[in-house]
């Protein structure tokens, strides 16, 4: 072969070897679910049709965690997430919020659970307490606070939230360095929903898994919840063990300030009313949404 032929094959090779290098095009939305559109208003459509769905390990936080999602689940992040939470389901924006988990063959218009994917550093969480919690005195302490919390619920025209009990075992793996804890909601005019929470404790702080769904999934949640967890990869440096004792900032609370009624629990019982608007605005939709919706779900049974 001629040293013309040789540059010119090898030239070729790096550019068939570039093109496979370049990162594969996210799916969207519309791709994944064609026949959206007869079930979303039309003021919401192109934007959900250009949501872009995420599989595969997903840097998160400015590196502080990845989020490792396999293909029964897929990911929408950053500002898809933060349009879904606010806009399609209505909630209060919320730039706090990392990414939403689906599992594959849902979308966030179905009643499918998804999970909600925040990170926090307000200080490294010490553990010391696990093997010593009271999970049911934590549901009493919880029920004490809801009368406040109720109160300023009412004023911000919001449905009242009353804790039913625990569904599943809580619990906190050593492993893992994670914590599980869920819960049945009562809502004021709406039945009961299910808020399952998973919080995995890192150098600084926590990723909290917060998993949206009715109470009837509360089983399939429960069995779900450590495929969830396993998801979370704290790099080094950041993990449990990397804290350093007198240079690193502690929480107060431990544990159990997770779990209780007062300032800590503020989190998780505003992310329950996401949930609330999920599932709750389909009811505000015309009827004519509704019927397509219907028929929609008909069409493939």
């Amino acid at each position: 072969m001629s040293p013309f032929a040789s540059g010119l094959a090898a030239q070729c090779l790096v550019a068939s070897l570039s093109l496979f290098a370049q990162p594969l095009a996210a799916e969207t939305m519309k791709e994944m679910f064609p026949s959206y559109t007869d079930w979303i208003d039309p003021a919401l459509a192109d934007r959900f049709g250009a949501l872009e769905i995420h599989r595969g390990p997903q840097v998160l936080a400015g590196g502080d965690f990845t989020l490792a999602v396999g293909d029964a689940y897929y990911v929408l992040s950053g500002e898809d997430a933060r349009w879904v939470l606010a806009d399609l389901w209505q909630n209060l924006p919320d730039p706090d919020l990392q990414a939403l988990i689906f599992q594959s063959g849902t979308s966030p218009l179905d009643s499918a659970w998804a999970s909600t994917v925040y990170y926090f550093e307000d200080g490294h969480i010490s553990d010391e307490e696990a093997d010593t919690m009271d999970y049911q005195a934590i549901i009493t302490a919880r029920k004490n606070a809801e009368p406040e919390a109720n109160r300023r619920r009412r004023e911000a025209g919001l449905p009242e939230l009353t804790t039913v009990g625990l569904t599943g075992t809580p619990g906190y793996d050593r492993a893992s360095r994670s914590l599980t804890f869920s819960v049945l909601l009562d809502v004021a005019g709406g039945g009961q929903s299910l808020n399952a929470n998973a919080w995995v404790l890192s150098r600084h702080g926590f990723v909290n898994l917060n998993v949206l769904g009715l109470p009837e999934q509360a089983a399939d949640v429960n069995a779900k919840m450590p495929e969830l967890i396993g998801m979370v990869s704290l790099p080094e440096g950041n993990r449990y063990q990397d804290y350093a004792p007198g240079v690193d900032a502690l929480a107060e609370g431990g544990l159990s300030g997770l779990l209780g009624g007062g300032a800590a629990q503020a989190g998780l019982l505003l992310v329950a009313l996401t949930l609330l608007k999920k599932f709750g605005v389909f009811l505000v939709l015309p009827v004519i949404w509704l019927v397509k919706r219907l028929r929609g779900k008909s069409a493939e049974t």
